[in-house]
């Protein structure tokens, strides 16, 4: 696994080559950052919602001449909780999916929108595109060492 993390005060930023193994690092990465900054209970949505997301990508868009699928993903702490965006070099939109009962996979971008408090996907202005989920803190306690 490539990745590039760079840390500053209320937000984290990973350059990332998705693999199929590479999905659990950026979950781990991603709930650390939220426990410290005292958001832990927001730690189950964010991580799964970076599975999903990184998950997508390898699924969904298309590898470089290197054959690697590079995102940019930034964490960002905001005063009522946090923001989530992925960046892929892919100017493809997500679609949304009818899916039957019995469907085994196609659930991943509802239950992402489910999950969070503001979804949303744009085209990029540096080209791809941009997905994005707000999660509020809704316990009202964060540490004084997170703000």
């Amino acid at each position: 696994m490539r990745a590039r993390t760079h840390s500053s005060t209320g937000k984290l930023e990973m350059d990332y080559v998705v693999t199929p193994s590479s999905v659990r690092i950026a979950r781990v990465i991603v709930s650390a950052h939220l426990n410290l900054w005292g958001l832990g209970q927001l730690a189950d949505g964010a991580c799964l919602a970076v599975s999903e997301l990184l998950t997508n990508v390898w699924q969904h868009t298309r590898p470089n001449q290197l054959g690697q699928r590079n995102v940019h993903v930034t964490l960002t702490r905001t005063p009522d909780g946090v923001v989530l965006c992925v960046h892929d070099p892919d100017p493809r939109l997500p679609e949304s999916v009818r899916t039957a009962d019995d469907d085994e996979s196609g659930r991943g971008l509802f239950l992402v929108q489910e999950l969070a408090h503001r979804f949303g996907v744009s085209p990029s202005p540096s080209g791809g595109k941009d997905v994005w989920l707000s999660f509020l803190n809704t316990t009202g306690s964060v540490s004084a060492a997170a703000r």
